[in-house]
């Protein structure tokens, strides 16, 4: 009698086969992952410093629709705070009373919350707390104001936003590298 040899069929891999498909993945998530934390940084940059431009496109519109002033401060919870950073949050109001508060018949037209993550705001000396925009569209400013909104990362490009005495908001993109 003879006897047959059969062979049989394995399913899985061995584990050569598994160590090397664990030693690609690694190289190429050790190559992907600053990467992506650099788009992501990116995004949330855009997305932050296109929120404060809408903020004051908006309060410009409004001005102009309304005719009166409108404002855009920093704080939170529907009110203007004269301390801390623009990070916080800042809201755009109808400003009929005192400039740059909320008071009287003023009403809240949007509230922006607070940035996200370790991002961080700041701005010139002449827009530190507010900005008003008259009812021709002009802003109360006798210079350029910029607004500096930084990822909270040393060595990343933040976004700054600009806003040239005639009213025009624009995003400058990249800022100077972010401290």
């Amino acid at each position: 009698m003879e006897k047959l040899h059969t062979t049989r069929m394995r399913n899985g891999f061995t584990l050569i086969e598994l160590l090397v498909t664990m030693a690609v993945a690694a190289i190429l998530l050790s190559i992907a992952v600053p990467s992506y934390q650099s788009f992501v940084l990116n995004g949330r940059m855009s997305s932050q410093s296109n929120d404060l431009l809408s903020a004051l496109q908006i309060a410009r519109s409004e001005a102009v629709k309304r005719s009166t002033r409108v404002s855009v401060c920093k704080g939170s919870g529907g009110a203007c705070v004269a301390g801390g950073t623009w990070a916080q949050g800042w809201m755009v109001f109808t400003d009929g009373g005192v400039a740059g508060t909320v008071d009287g018949t003023d009403q809240p037209i949007q509230v922006f919350p607070a940035l996200s993550g370790t991002s961080t705001a700041t701005a010139t000396a002449n827009v530190a707390n507010f900005i008003s925009y008259l009812p021709s569209g002009t802003p109360s400013l006798t210079a350029v104001a910029r607004f500096t909104v930084c990822p909270g990362v040393a060595g990343v490009n933040g976004r700054d936003v600009e806003i040239v005495t005639a009213g025009r908001a624009r995003i400058v993109n990249p800022a100077a590298v972010c401290p």
